[in-house]
């Protein structure tokens, strides 16, 4: 009997020795998956961050991109307004000092006539006092009738068929009106073309 108790002890010993083992082992299991769990939510938190990171900082660079487009553009209409600007008052002073010349005005009014050929009756409003003969014998040559009249506020001349059928101004403000409705297609393709080489 003394051998059944030492056996009995010696498999309860076993027993119990085996039942914390695989309890042991159970509990370093679950350990295991909740640590593996654990590292797979922080590596996939990680994962999202990372994503979420990368769309923001592209959203904000698209948006920078786009932003910045706009100022360019801007700054290009800005630039294109100044350079019509400073085209149009450096024009302007040519521009009236060369139509303040009879010989200009004359030359003007001779390629005017040669454009409208016929016996019109015309009437020359200009700003100043010009040579009534030397006009007056440069519609009759083109069979035309004048009559010359001052008070325009401009330099140039106002070219006015009596019937009111025609009104042609040559003007230092209509012809730099007219110079900028030319320029400005221009020098948009001139500063677009620009601005694409130096993309």
């Amino acid at each position: 009997m003394a051998t059944d108790v030492a056996t009995f002890t010696k498999q309860l010993r076993e027993e119990g020795i085996e039942a914390a083992r695989q309890e042991a082992e159970k509990i370093i299991a679950e350990a295991k998956a909740r640590a593996q769990h654990i590292i797979d939510e922080a590596a996939s938190s990680v994962k999202k961050m990372k994503h979420d990171a990368q769309e923001e900082i592209a959203q904000k660079v698209q948006r920078s991109e786009a932003e910045m487009k706009l100022v360019a553009r801007d700054l290009i209409l800005m630039v294109r307004k100044k350079i019509e600007e400073v085209a149009a008052a450096l024009l302007a002073e040519k521009v009236t000092e060369a139509l303040r010349s009879e010989e200009v005005v004359k030359d003007a009014l001779k390629a005017l006539l040669a454009q409208h050929p016929g016996s019109h009756d015309w009437e020359v409003k200009t700003g100043q006092a010009l040579a009534k003969a030397a006009i007056e014998d440069l519609f009759k040559k083109a069979g035309a009738r004048v009559k010359l009249a001052e008070g325009l506020q401009k330099a140039g001349f106002e070219l006015r068929q009596k019937d009111g059928a025609q009104v042609i101004e040559v003007t230092d403000e209509s012809v730099v009106a007219a110079f900028k409705r030319l320029l400005s297609p221009e020098l948009g393709k001139l500063l677009e073309t620009r601005l694409e080489s130096g993309k």
